[in-house]
């Protein structure tokens, strides 16, 4: 299972993320960190990732093959970017307005119908309607 340099395991990470691979210590920046060896799978190749101490929840040693194992079952994607659909800003007024006028819709066809307009999607009394 481990030698002196590192081991095969199965880490848990915070956020839900499991990895399985050979996990080392190493320095990155100043900072002691978990090296994962994550071993080729049939949809990615191999790769390394490096994760804080303060990230993981839980490691579990385990044999090789379970370690391989685990990493085709779990196929952890090697890059995982967040990144959001920019529009411009005529775009994003045009949701606005078409999303405040579906609300004031579907406030208009409420039982008993109410004399509150919307406004930045709040309810808000406004004089001028009474």
């Amino acid at each position: 299972m481990s030698d002196e340099k590192g081991q095969w395991a199965i880490v848990e990470l915070f956020g839900h993320k499991v990895v399985a691979g050979y996990v080392t210590v190493d320095v990155q920046m100043s900072e002691a960190m978990l090296r994962i060896d994550v071993p080729a799978t049939s949809g990615y190749p191999a790769f390394t990732q490096f994760y804080g101490v303060k990230a993981i929840y839980c490691m579990t040693p385990v044999s090789e093959e379970v370690a391989r194992r685990t990493a085709e079952h779990n196929q952890t994607d090697p890059v995982s970017v967040y990144v959001p659909e920019l529009i411009l800003l005529q775009q994003y007024e045009r949701v606005v307005n078409d999303m405040r006028e579906q609300m004031e819709r579907l406030r208009h066809a409420l039982p008993g119908g109410t004399r509150e307009k919307l406004d930045d999607f709040e309810f808000v009394d406004d004089e001028r309607d009474k």
